[in-house]
């Protein structure tokens, strides 16, 4: 049986606001540690969140974790280091602070979030608020007495 796929004729166009878009993302946003297109992960378990956050070459007292509701804040800074006898030729690490923001689906218990930092990338556990976690809700049923 052959399949029938309507045929939309504009719909490789992109529109002028999304160009302009792309582009700003791609050539000013990066400059300060800001993307659209992030490179993090988000996992969602029964319990918790756990939020994965490439930022290598920075030590973890440098980064600074804000937790409220379902908000997350990263702040972090990072250093280069060349040595005085060498010249640089290229180099892909800028020296800055950093911040970025995730809104999670749902709140969290900021008291016992936990936060790892191992082979460049910083691992936040982030419990669920007791409010937020799913309940098992049991149907009942009430048997007709006979009278």
């Amino acid at each position: 049986m052959a399949n029938i796929t309507r045929y939309h004729p504009f719909s490789e166009m992109i529109s002028l606001r999304e160009a302009m878009n792309g582009l700003f993302e791609d050539s000013v946003l990066p400059r300060f540690g800001v993307t659209e297109r992030s490179t993090s992960n988000l996992y969602e378990t029964a319990e918790d969140f756990v939020l994965q956050l490439p930022i290598a070459g920075v030590k973890p007292e440098d980064v600074e974790i804000t937790v409220q509701q379902n908000t997350v804040n990263v702040k972090w800074t990072t250093q280069v280091s060349v040595p005085a006898n060498a010249t640089t030729h290229w180099s892909g690490f800028e020296e800055g602070n950093y911040q970025q923001s995730f809104t999670l689906p749902a709140s969290i218990n900021a008291d016992l979030a936990e936060a790892r930092y191992e082979q460049g990338v910083l691992t936040l556990t982030l419990p669920k608020a007791e409010h937020a976690k799913a309940r098992q809700v049991k149907v009942q049923t009430k048997i007709p007495t006979l009278a």
